[in-house]
């Protein structure tokens, strides 16, 4: 049996959006469990779909949104998350989503921030976005010492394993603010408003 959603949380959901379509504004929006768990009601989990959206986008299994494209959106409320042009950034970002603080490696957590920076830099207002974005997820810049004697190799991989572990944290700390930064960027492109 489906649970029902809270009276006040579907209320208060509704509210939010003016009793509208997230997606397109029409009238008589269903509520979509972002999640696809029924039991999960928590307001940031679910979003008014009318019923074309919610049939056509949601529960089309040849145009499916993904589910964290989706919460994109209802944290951020641009539309422009769902458009197609966003798809290349919104793989892009996707790196930042399975970052754990540990002291592995991080050749390729860089590489692929680098990927996302140098990307942002082609869009509109590029060469700004990509400043910011290198702030925020761009490798950190560290110098190691490197000493000769017994031990020698031992205190530079302990360096090397506290910068990984530092950089990891530096993402950890600015991953939201990248998101934010990236859909900042969607109000500049052309195809956003359109």
């Amino acid at each position: 049996m489906r649970e029902t959603i809270p009276k006040k949380t579907k209320e208060a959901l509704l509210d939010e959006y003016d009793h509208r379509c997230a997606v397109c504004g029409g009238d008589r929006p269903h509520v979509h469990h972002i999640d696809e768990d029924a039991s999960h009601n928590d307001l940031s989990n679910l979003l008014p779909l009318c019923p074309n959206c919610h049939l056509r986008d949601q529960h089309n299994p040849t145009r499916k949104v993904e589910i964290q494209k989706l919460q994109l959106f209802r944290q951020f409320k641009d539309p422009a998350i769902l458009k197609p042009q966003f798809q290349p950034i919104f793989t892009r970002q996707l790196f930042l989503e399975n970052i754990a603080l540990n002291n592995e490696a991080v050749d390729s957590i860089e590489t692929q921030a680098n990927e996302l920076i140098e990307f942002v830099r082609s869009f509109e207002m590029g060469e700004f976005y990509g400043k910011k974005l290198n702030e925020f997820i761009g490798p950190l810049r560290r110098a190691f010492i490197m000493s000769l004697g017994p031990g020698s190799d031992l205190r530079y991989e302990e360096q090397r394993r506290n910068a990984n572990r530092d950089y990891r944290q530096h993402l950890l700390t600015n991953r939201e603010s990248a998101r934010a930064l990236l859909v900042e960027l969607l109000r500049y492109q052309g195809w956003a408003n359109a």
